[in-house]
């Protein structure tokens, strides 16, 4: 290569590193740049924080303020404790099976073997769900009503969907309601559900916003 093509080279690179060089400033991100797309999004600047509890939720009788997680334990603590209490006040059999892949997880499940009654019970920590959600929980527990009916064809099935929030049905506000028509006469508070089992005692909203602040005092010290 003669000298001349070697200095014609030399100018081409260099013209190719300042080009590259240009570009890379032209375009080059650092993280103030993000931080202030960020400022300045509209949806980001729209968004506001709400703290405040849902109403219908179990959550919003406990005094302390919990995370989504700690929510969704008090949820399980609850079902447990309810299936301890029916265990300690009645005579009835444990039979809930363990959960098995592509079943129904069954939350509350019980039998009287003399006088051959199914109980079965479905606890949810809130049922203000949106349409489907709220669907396809009645739908779920109209399809283990129906199992169990094959399932023990001899027994009579009671059962119910337990709101946890309230004491009662008459609590339950009617917007709720409206979202589980199909199983209205199975939507039940927890007085309700003590009396499916004959169990002799009743909540006031005192006592058992107290018993619930106990039970999340516990979990969460």
């Amino acid at each position: 290569m003669s000298e001349l093509d070697n200095l014609m080279q030399t100018i081409k690179n260099l013209s190719i590193n300042e080009d590259t060089k240009n570009k890379h400033t032209k375009n080059d991100i650092s993280i103030n740049l993000l931080e202030q797309i960020v400022a300045d999004n509209n949806y980001v600047k729209n968004c506001k924080s709400n703290k405040k509890k849902d109403t219908s939720s179990l959550s919003y009788l406990v005094e302390k303020s919990l995370s989504q997680s700690e929510c969704i334990k008090l949820g399980k603590a609850c079902e447990s404790i309810f299936e301890d209490t029916v265990i300690k006040f009645t005579e009835l059999t444990n039979i809930k099976p363990k959960n098995k892949k592509g079943k129904k997880e069954k939350d509350l499940l019980f039998l009287n073997k003399d006088e051959k009654i199914i109980y079965y019970c479905e606890a949810k920590g809130n049922i203000n769900l949106d349409t489907e959600k709220s669907k396809s929980t009645y739908k779920k527990c109209l399809h283990i009503v129906e199992e169990l009916k094959q399932q023990y064809p001899e027994h009579t099935i009671n059962w119910c969907l337990l709101s946890v929030r309230y004491i009662d049905n008459s609590e339950i506000p009617e917007i709720l309601k409206n979202k589980y028509q199909e199983i209205k006469d199975n939507l039940f508070g927890i007085n309700e559900f003590l009396e499916m089992f004959n169990i002799n005692f009743k909540f006031t909203k005192e006592t058992y916003k107290k018993y619930i602040n106990l039970i999340a005092d516990k979990m969460v010290s």
